[in-house]
C-alpha cells in the first residue's frame, strides 16, 4: 500500500522517484491532461460547492495512480506539503524536490527540476504559456500558512456542509476548509505560493498536488473524528452535489465518479503516515451497536444533547426494505452499508410519518449499519426504530438483447428498478431509455450487481439515458430511476448492438 507522507521527510531516492515520474507523465502529455481537467471543469461544480472535496480526492488518488504507474512501484504514495511546517525555508523546496520561489521581478522558478529550462505550463486550451511562476506571501490576504491551531479549529466543526451548498455558507466543515469562512485553509495556500498556483491551471504547479494532499489528509482525519457525520447533501442540491451524482469531469472508470464512491479512504488504499494527535477517539468513546431483526420494532432516546445511537441489522436476501422511525423525537437517519460501515448508502430526515426519518431501499444481501440523531443538536427524546422487508416482488426482470423494449414506470418519488440482461458476445452494446420521462441510467457489472461501469442522464433522446459500452461476456445490470428525488413517470428501457 502505497503511504503518503510529509514532503519535508522524503529521503532523496524518494524525492528523485516522485520527479523523475512527474516528468515522464510531463513528457507524455498525460501531466497537461490533468491541468486541463481541472482548468476547464465549471468552477462551481468542483469548488464552493460540496463536492470541492470528493472531487479533488478523486482528482489527485487519479494522478497517483498514474505516478505509480510511470514508476513502476506500486507503493509510491504522493506527499502532502504540511502547511505548518512547509514555509519557505523547509526542505521540500529545495532543488532535489520543488525548487523554490520564483525570482524577485519576474516570479519565474529558476530552481530546481521545475525551473524554466525544464518545465513549460499549459494554458486552459493546452497551448504552452511560458515558465512555471512563484511569488511567496506576496497576497495581503494569504502572506502567512496555516497553522495548526487553524486548522485544528476547523478539524471541530460539523456537519459536513449546509444548506445553501455554496461559499456564503457560516457553518460547516467543508466550506471552512476551503477557505471561504474561517481561518482559510485550502485558499491561503494556493494564494501563498501564488504566480501559477492562482488561476484554474493552478495543477500546472507540481505543489498542487501535494497541497491537496494535505486538503484530503485533513478530509480523512475529520472522517476519523466524526465518523458518524456523512458526506451532505445526500439530495436536493445541484447535480453533481449530492451523494449519488456523478461529478463533474470524473470518469466512471476505474472507480466511480459520485461523492459516494470515495467516502471511504481505506477503501482507495489512502494512508498517510501520521495523523494529528487529537485525530483518534480512545476506544471509550466509541457507542455500542445495537442489532436490529427485521420484522422487531426497537424503543429507544437520545438522551443526551448531540447523543448519536447506532444499530445494525443482517440482510439474508436482495430485496426491497425500510428503515424507519416513528414517535414524537425529530430523527435524523443515515444508513451504512452492505458489510462496509464507512460506505453510505442514504440518509433522511422527514420521510416518515411526521418528523420522523424512512429510508426505503432495495438492498443486497449483508450486514448494514444505522445512524440515529436528533435533527437539532440541542434536543432530546424517545424513538422507536423498526426495518420491514417490503412485500414486493424482487425478480429482476430480464431484457433480451436486440429484443423488444420493456415498458415500466418509476411510480413513486426515489423509486430505482433494476433489470438484468446477458451478453454472450465480446463488442459494442447500447442501453438506453426512450419516453418523455427524465431518466437517469447506471450500468452494472459484468457479474455483479455493485460494480458500476458507467452512468448517464440525457445522452438519448430528449431527457433519455443513453449508454454505449464495449461489453465482454457475462451477466450485467441496468438501474433506472427519475433524475429527480420526487419525479415519476413511463419510460421503456432496450438493449441492443452496436
Amino acid at each position: 500500500m502505497a503511504i503518503r507522507k510529509d514532503a519535508n521527510t522524503l529521503s532523496t531516492a524518494e524525492r528523485a522517484e516522485f520527479v523523475a515520474a512527474v516528468h515522464e507523465l510531463k513528457r507524455t502529455g498525460i501531466y497537461d491532461q490533468f491541468v486541463l481537467r481541472h482548468a476547464n471543469a465549471n468552477m462551481r461544480a468542483i469548488h464552493r460547492s460540496p463536492a470541492f472535496l470528493p472531487w479533488h480526492r478523486r482528482y489527485i488518488w487519479d494522478f497517483e495512480q498514474e505516478l505509480q504507474r510511470v514508476s513502476g512501484n506500486p507503493n509510491l504514495g504522493l506527499p502532502y506539503w504540511n502547511w505548518p511546517e512547509g514555509g519557505a525555508n523547509a526542505s521540500m523546496w529545495d532543488d532535489d524536490l520543488l525548487g523554490g520561489n520564483g525570482d524577485v521581478g519576474t516570479q519565474i522558478v529558476n530552481r530546481g527540476p521545475f525551473r524554466a529550462s525544464q518545465w513549460t505550463i499549459v494554458s486552459s486550451s493546452g497551448a504552452p504559456a511560458g515558465p512555471l511562476t512563484r511569488n511567496f506571501g506576496s497576497q495581503g490576504w494569504a502572506q502567512t500558512l496555516p497553522t495548526l491551531d487553524e486548522i485544528e479549529q476547523v478539524l471541530a466543526l460539523t456537519p459536513y456542509d449546509v444548506s445553501p451548498w455554496n461559499e456564503f455558507v457560516n457553518t460547516g466543515f467543508r466550506n471552512q476548509l476551503e477557505g471561504f469562512d474561517g481561518p482559510n485553509l485550502h485558499n491561503r495556500g494556493h494564494g501563498w505560493v501564488a504566480g501559477s498556483m492562482l488561476p484554474m491551471t493552478s495543477p500546472n504547479d507540481p505543489i498542487f498536488f501535494m497541497h491537496h494532499c494535505m486538503v484530503d489528509k485533513l478530509w480523512h482525519e475529520w472522517q476519523l473524528r466524526f465518523p458518524n457525520q456523512g458526506y451532505l447533501p445526500v439530495s436536493g442540491a445541484a447535480f453533481g452535489q449530492n451523494l449519488t451524482d456523478p461529478m463533474a469531469a470524473t470518469n466512471a472508470t476505474p472507480i466511480g465518479p459520485r461523492p459516494l464512491d470515495v467516502l471511504d479512504s481505506s477503501a482507495l488504499n489512502i494512508q498517510y503516515d501520521q495523523l494529528l494527535a487529537g485525530t483518534l477517539p480512545p476506544p471509550s468513546t466509541q457507542p455500542d451497536i445495537i442489532a436490529l431483526t427485521i420484522g422487531s420494532p426497537v424503543d429507544a432516546s437520545i438522551s443526551i444533547p448531540g447523543e448519536e445511537d447506532l444499530y445494525s441489522f443482517e440482510v439474508p436476501a436482495f430485496g426491497s426494505y425500510t428503515i424507519e422511525t416513528t414517535g414524537p423525537s425529530d430523527t435524523f437517519m443515515t444508513l451504512f452499508g452492505p458489510d462496509n460501515p464507512n460506505q453510505q448508502i442514504a440518509a433522511n430526515d422527514d420521510g416518515g410519518q411526521g418528523l420522523n426519518s424512512r429510508i426505503s431501499q432495495t438492498l443486497a444481501a449483508g450486514t448494514y449499519l444505522v445512524h440515529i440523531r436528533l435533527y437539532s443538536p440541542n434536543s432530546t427524546g424517545n424513538y422507536t426504530i423498526g426495518v420491514e422487508s417490503n412485500a414486493v416482488d424482487t425478480t429482476i426482470p430480464d431484457i433480451n438483447v436486440d429484443g423488444p423494449a420493456i415498458n415500466a414506470a418509476i411510480s413513486v418519488g426515489r423509486e430505482s428498478d433494476l433489470y438484468h440482461f446477458r451478453i454472450d458476445n465480446q463488442g459494442t452494446y447500447t442501453v438506453e431509455t426512450e419516453g418523455s420521462t427524465d431518466t437517469f441510467l447506471t450500468l452494472l457489472g459484468p457479474d455483479d450487481q455493485t460494480a458500476e461501469i458507467a452512468m448517464d442522464d440525457d445522452s438519448g433522446m430528449f431527457l433519455n439515458s443513453r449508454i454505449r459500452a464495449q461489453l465482454t461476456p457475462g451477466e450485467y445490470f441496468a438501474r433506472v430511476r427519475h433524475y429527480s428525488d420526487f419525479g415519476t413517470g413511463p419510460y421503456s428501457v432496450s438493449v441492443h448492438s452496436g
